[in-house]
C-alpha cells in the first residue's frame, strides 16, 4: 500500500495567553478531528459514512471533548446512538436531513478554519439555541465579527482519503463602521489516495458579512459550499481480502485502456445559506432570528447490467474460488479442484483479475451494437437531491440571578427528489426504460415492464432520467420552552417542546409494477409530535457535584423509513407511529486542583422504531424491500474520563466506555419487490442484536506533555464488541421456516430453528501521537506546526464494521452448494498507519 506524506502550511488561532502552549495542542487536536470526520469517514460507503457524530461537545466534559477525535479511525458513536439522534446548527438554525436525520458532513467539508467556532451540548445540557437532542447538539456561529482580524494560510499534507490541501481564510474582524467580512477558500486533491482506486477532488468556499447597526441590532449573512468529486472505496469479504493479499483491496475499480477507473463515483455540492439577526432587546433579554436554505446535489455512480449479462463486480460471489465447491464438506471432482486452483492462482497473481473489466464491458456493448441490442453494461448515477428552507427564532431572558428562560420556534420545509440517471453506456446504443427482472418473470409484452407506462419503451441516452423519479415532500413545526434556576446547593431546570412532521410522497412516473399508486400524491401523513426533560445538579462543594436527568420524547418516523417501496409506489408502512425515546443519566462530576472528569451512567430505550432495507436478493432474483417497524430497543452503559495534572506540563488523561446497544424485539416486517405489486407480511427475529459499526467499548490512556511552546501527544486506544450489521432477510420468519421442518408456537417464538447469531469482530489495540510547536511572531503573527501519526505500530487487522450479504447460509445455485453465509459477510478495515503535518502561517 502507498504511504504518501506531504508538507504542509496550516495556522491554528491561539489567544496570547500564558497558557498558549496548551491552547496549539487544543487547536491542532481540533483541526484533525475535523479532517477525519469530514473526509476519512466520507470516503466509505454511504452507510459508513452515516455513523459520523458530532464533531465536539463541550470543552468543559472530558469524555465528550476528546472520544471524537480519539475513536474517529473506528467510527465510535456516543452511547451506540445513530446519528439521527445530534442535531447539528448553523447560526442556530437546524440543518440536519430531514429524510435521514442525519448531517451531511460533506456539507461543511474542507472548512476547518471557517467552521471552528462552534458549541456543543450534551443531550440534557442548558444552552441557548436549542430543545437539544438524546445523542446531543453542536451550533456553529458562522458570524463574521467572531473572527479573528488578519490572514490565515494553510497547506497540509497526509496519506488519508486525500493527500494535499490548501486553504486561505481573510477576516475584517469588527471594523468601525460596524461591518465584519470573512472570507475562506479551500481545495483538497488526490489522484489517488491511501486506498487504491479512490481520488478525491473538492473545492470549498465561505463568504460572511456582517453589520452591526447599534448595541440592539444586528445582521449577518453567510454562504458556502463544498462541491466534491470523489471515487469510493468498497467493503469486501475475507475471502478477497486473503487472496488480494490486503484488507485494503478495493473491488469499485479497475483498468480501462491501461488507466484505473472508479465505478462508484460521488458527485455532490451543497450551496448553502444562512441569515441571522440579532436582537438586544435589553440587558435581559435577547431574540436571535435565523434563516437557513439549502440546495443538495448529491449523485452516486454504479454499475448496472442487462438481459442475460454476467455481473460485473470482481468479488461477486460466483466468481471467488469458494463457489467453485464447499470446501468444508464436499469432496471435490478432479475439474472442480482444477478449476479451484485456476481461480485462486488468477486471484492471488493477476491483479486485473481481481479488479472490474472496463474494456471487456465496452466490447460486449459493441457486440451488442453490432446485432442491434440492448446495451448490456452501463454506469448509472443515483440521485437524492434536496431543496430545504429553515426559520428558527429563540428568545433568552434572564429574570435574575437565580433564574432565566429560553423559548424557540423552529419551521422547516423540504422537498427531496429522488431519480436516477444514465451516466455512460460504456459504448453501448440502446438502452430501454423497463425492469430487467419483470421481463423475466412477464415478458417482453407485458405493461409490468414498464419502468414508465405513460411512456413505454421509451429510448434512454447520456444523462435522461429513467427507473424512478419521485419527490418526497415534508413539513416540521415545532416550539420548546425551558426554564433553568439555582437554588442554594441546587441547579435545576424543566423543558418542554411539541411539534408536528407532515409527510407525502409524489410519484413522477407510473410504474407498471404499481400503475394505481405510483403517479401522483400519496396522500399526506401526519404526526404531532412533543417532549418532557428535567435535570437536577447538587453541588457537594465547589469541587463535587452530582447530576440527574431524565427525558421523554416523541419523534415522528423518518420519511426515509416511512413508505414500503419508495422507488415504486406510494404506500406508507402498515401502522406507522411515532417513535418513543424515554431515558435519562445520573453522573458524579469532580475537578480538584490535580484531577478532573466526570463518572456517568445512562439509561435509554427507544420505541416504536422503523427501518427500511432495500437490495437485491441473490435467492430469489429481484430488488427486494423490507420494512420493518414497531422496533424496540436499549442503549445503557457507562461512561468514565479523568485528566490527571501530574506537573505543570505533564497530563495524564484515561477514557472508559462500556455500553450496550441492542433489539428488544422481533418486529413485524413488509417485503416488497420491484417485479411484484403485492406485499407480504412477516416477522424478523432481531431480538438480541446489537447496534453494529462502533465499539460498544472503548478505552484510553493518553500522555500530554507542553513546554516553551511544543506540545507532545502519546494515545494508547483499545476497541472490544463490535459487531456486524445484520442481515434482516436472514432472519425472516418465512426464510427461517422455508426449508426445514421448523415452525413458530402460538407466543410467536420459533421452534425447531435456530435464529444465525450476529457476528462479533475482534477488538485490538492502536497508538497513536503527535508533535507540534507553536512559535509567536511579533506584530501579532504566528506560525504553527503539527504532525500527528495515527496507528503507529501499523494495525491493519482492526474490522471497524461491515454486514451480512443477504443470502441464506447456504443455498443451491443450481450445481453445487456455496461456502456458509458467514464466510460471505462484507467487512471494513481501519486505516493502516496514516500521518497528518501543518505548516501554519497566520498575518
Amino acid at each position: 500500500m502507498k504511504q504518501r506524506l506531504g508538507l504542509a502550511i496550516v495556522l491554528f488561532c491561539l489567544a496570547p495567553t500564558i497558557f498558549a502552549q496548551q491552547k496549539a495542542k487544543q487547536n491542532a487536536r481540533e483541526d484533525n478531528a475535523s479532517f477525519m470526520f469530514t473526509e476519512s469517514q466520507l470516503n466509505d460507503d454511504d452507510d459508513a459514512a452515516q455513523s459520523v457524530q458530532a464533531l465536539v461537545s463541550s470543552n468543559n466534559d472530558v469524555y465528550l471533548s476528546n472520544v471524537g477525535y480519539l475513536f474517529s479511525p473506528m467510527r465510535f458513536r456516543v452511547r451506540g446512538y445513530d446519528s439521527q439522534y445530534n442535531d447539528m446548527y448553523i447560526n442556530g438554525v437546524q440543518f440536519n436531513d430531514v429524510e435521514t436525520g442525519r448531517f451531511s458532513y460533506g456539507l461543511i467539508g474542507g472548512l476547518n478554519d471557517a467552521t471552528r467556532n462552534k458549541e456543543g451540548i450534551s443531550p440534557f445540557e442548558t444552552n441557548n439555541f436549542t430543545f437539544g437532542a438524546i445523542g446531543g447538539s453542536t451550533n456553529i456561529d458562522l458570524r463574521a465579527s467572531q473572527y479573528s482580524a488578519g490572514s490565515k494560510l494553510s497547506l497540509s499534507g497526509c496519506n488519508r482519503s486525500y493527500i494535499l490541501r490548501g486553504m486561505y481564510t481573510y477576516s475584517t474582524g469588527l471594523m468601525k463602521n460596524g461591518w465584519a467580512f470573512t472570507g475562506s477558500a479551500g481545495y483538497r486533491w488526490a489522484n489517488e489516495g491511501n486506498i487504491e482506486g479512490t481520488f478525491y477532488n473538492a473545492f470549498s468556499y465561505f463568504l460572511a458579512a456582517e453589520k452591526v447597526f447599534n448595541d440592539k441590532h444586528s445582521l449577518s449573512i453567510a454562504t458556502w459550499g463544498a462541491p466534491t468529486e470523489r471515487g469510493q472505496q468498497g467493503a469486501s469479504t475475507e475471502e478477497a481480502y486473503y487472496l488480494a493479499n490486503s484488507h485494503y483491496y478495493n473491488p469499485n475499480w479497475g483498468y480501462q485502456n491501461g488507466k484505473k477507473r472508479n465505478a462508484r463515483v460521488v458527485n455532490s455540492f451543497e450551496p448553502s445559506a444562512v441569515a441571522t439577526w440579532d436582537f438586544k432587546i435589553k440587558e435581559d433579554m435577547k431574540l436571535v432570528t435565523s434563516a437557513g436554505f439549502k440546495y443538495s446535489s448529491y449523485g452516486t455512480s454504479a454499475l448496472g447490467w442487462n438481459g442475460n449479462a454476467s455481473d460485473p463486480r470482481p468479488d461477486y460471489y460466483k466468481k471467488l474460488p469458494s463457489s467453485i465447491f464447499n470446501v468444508y464438506n464436499d469432496v471435490p471432482t478432479p475439474e472442480q479442484l482444477e478449476q479451484f486452483n485456476e481461480v485462486t492462482d488468477l486471484w492471488k497473481h493477476n491483479k486485473a483479475y481481481r479488479q472490474l473489466d472496463w474494456d471487456l464491458m465496452y466490447f460486449s456493448n459493441q457486440q451488442a451494437n453490432a446485432l442491434d441490442k440492448e446495451t448490456l453494461y452501463y454506469v448509472e448515477e443515483r440521485h437524492n437531491d434536496q431543496l430545504a428552507f429553515n426559520f428558527n427564532s429563540v428568545f433568552n431572558h434572564t429574570i435574575n440571578d437565580h433564574s432565566s428562560y429560553t423559548a424557540g420556534i423552529a419551521v422547516n420545509t423540504t422537498k427531496g427528489m429522488h431519480f436516477k440517471k444514465m451516466k455512460d453506456l460504456l459504448g453501448g446504443v440502446l438502452y430501454t426504460d423497463i425492469d430487467k427482472f419483470s421481463v423475466r418473470d412477464y415478458g417482453e409484452n407485458s405493461s409490468i415492464i414498464q419502468n414508465d407506462l405513460d411512456h413505454p419503451n421509451r429510448r434512454i441516452g447520456e444523462g435522461d432520467k429513467f427507473g424512478y423519479n419521485y419527490n418526497i415532500f415534508v413539513n416540521k413545526q415545532s416550539a420548546w420552552l425551558r426554564y433553568q434556576g439555582k437554588s442554594g446547593s441546587f441547579n435545576y431546570f424543566a423543558s418542554g417542546k411539541i411539534g408536528s412532521t407532515q409527510m407525502f410522497r409524489e410519484g413522477l412516473m407510473r410504474n407498471g409494477r404499481a400503475p394505481l399508486k405510483s403517479l401522483g400524491s400519496s396522500g399526506t401523513a401526519k404526526f404531532l409530535e412533543g417532549g418532557v426533560k428535567a435535570g437536577l445538579t447538587y453541588f457537594l462543594n465547589g469541587n463535587h457535584s452530582f447530576t440527574l436527568n431524565a427525558g421523554y420524547e416523541d419523534r415522528a418516523p423518518l420519511a426515509y423509513n416511512s413508505f414500503v417501496a419508495p422507488r415504486i409506489k406510494n404506500d406508507f408502512v402498515n401502522d406507522l407511529k411515532t417513535e418513543r425515546v424515554y431515558g435519562g443519566d445520573f453522573t458524579y462530576n469532580f475537578n480538584t486542583p490535580v484531577v478532573m472528569g466526570r463518572i456517568t451512567g445512562y439509561y435509554t430505550r427507544f420505541q416504536n422504531q422503523v427501518e427500511l432495507e432495500a437490495f437485491y436478493n441473490d435467492n430469489e432474483s429481484r430488488f427486494t424491500y423490507l420494512s420493518m417497524n414497531g422496533i424496540k430497543k436499549e442503549h445503557w452503559g457507562v461512561e468514565a474520563a479523568a485528566t490527571f495534572r501530574l506537573t505543570s506540563n505533564l497530563s495524564l488523561t484515561a477514557i472508559g466506555t462500556w455500553s450496550e446497544a441492542e433489539y428488544m424485539n422481533n418486529p413485524v416486517a413488509t417485503r416488497t419487490y420491484e417485479s411484484e405489486s403485492e406485499s407480504n407480511p412477516d416477522r424478523v427475529y432481531a431480538k438480541g442484536m446489537r447496534a453494529n459499526g462502533t465499539p460498544l467499548s472503548a478505552y484510553s490512556l493518553s500522555l500530554d506533555y507542553n513546554i516553551k511552546g511544543w506540545f507532545f501527544n502519546l494515545s494508547g486506544n483499545y476497541y472490544d464488541r463490535i459487531y456486524l450489521d445484520f442481515s434482516a432477510y436472514r432472519r425472516l420468519e418465512s426464510v427461517l421456516t422455508r426449508d426445514n421442518d421448523g415452525s413458530v408456537d402460538a407466543n410467536g417464538n420459533l421452534v425447531g430453528v435456530t435464529v444465525p447469531s450476529q457476528e462479533k469482530l475482534k477488538g485490538g489495540f492502536m497508538l497513536d501521537a503527535s508533535i507540534g510547536k507553536y512559535i509567536r511572531l511579533r506584530n501579532g503573527k504566528s506560525i504553527s506546526l503539527n504532525l500527528s501519526v495515527n496507528n503507529v505500530l501499523n494495525n491493519t487487522n482492526m474490522r471497524t464494521g461491515g454486514y451480512e450479504q443477504n443470502r441464506d447460509d447456504t443455498y443451491d445455485d443450481g450445481s453445487m452448494r456455496t461456502y456458509m453465509f458467514s464466510k460471505n459477510s462484507k467487512y471494513y478495515y481501519a486505516p493502516a498507519i496514516n500521518a497528518f503535518m501543518n505548516i501554519g502561517y497566520r498575518f
